[in-house]
């Protein structure tokens, strides 16, 4: 072979691999796009969803306020009020947090600087949902305590030891579900801690680590 056809066979060869590199970084944004705006789609329902936490905890904090001013001097229906008061203010602060942490994702950017947004936002909204379970497990309690209040019937004041049943069943509600918690985060239960974490965390952030994952699979392929 001349050593002009070997130039030639050269050439080729390096516009083969162009066409190929040209070909697979093509093939390669496509897939991203796809997949970012899937990302996009699935963190609807979370942006959603906060949205109505902050609704709820606007309404929780305005009925709460007129509540307790209503009765101010009068030690029980404050305390009911103002229990519900700082849950809903806390609700409001909770959500606005994970909204400032979503409005920073950069679909632009590359895939390992989303990946850590994206796991900052999961534990972050695993934090949360660890709050509210034990949260929930007492906040029911001045809740029900002011509607009776309200309808004539003070309880704490007619029937001490009813109030101290519905502590108590709190306590126990946050034993419970504090003691699955760190049980769950035990050796050998990373299957079950696994399991518990996705649940808290929701399907939209699972399904946006899932995608990001995808993404640097493929791109390390």
């Amino acid at each position: 072979m001349s050593t002009t056809e070997l130039d030639d066979l050269k050439t080729a060869w390096q516009t083969l691999n162009r066409n190929l590199e040209r070909q697979n970084t093509l093939t390669f944004h496509q897939f991203k796009e796809g997949k970012m705006a899937r990302l996009r789609s699935g963190l609807r329902s979370l942006v959603i969803g906060q949205t109505i936490q902050i609704i709820c905890g606007v309404l929780i904090v305005v009925l709460s306020a007129r509540f307790w001013a209503n009765h101010l001097g009068f030690a029980r229906p404050m305390i009911y009020g103002i229990s519900l008061h700082a849950y809903g203010v806390i609700m409001i602060i909770f959500a606005a947090r994970e909204f400032f942490l979503i409005h920073r994702l950069d679909y632009a950017a590359p895939v390992i600087d989303l990946q850590k947004r994206i796991a900052e936002l999961r534990k972050w909204h695993l934090n949360a949902a660890i709050w509210f379970g034990v949260t929930g497990c007492i906040i029911w309690i001045p809740l029900v305590l002011a509607i009776f209040y309200g309808l004539g019937a003070d309880v704490w004041a007619h029937n001490p030891e009813v109030v101290g049943w519905l502590v108590l069943s709190g306590l126990v509600c946050i034993a419970v579900f504090l003691g699955i918690v760190l049980w769950s985060r035990r050796s050998g239960k990373e299957k079950l801690a696994r399991g518990l974490e996705d649940s808290s965390v929701g399907r939209s952030l699972n399904r946006a680590q899932a995608v990001l994952d995808d993404i640097a699979r493929f791109e390390g392929e």
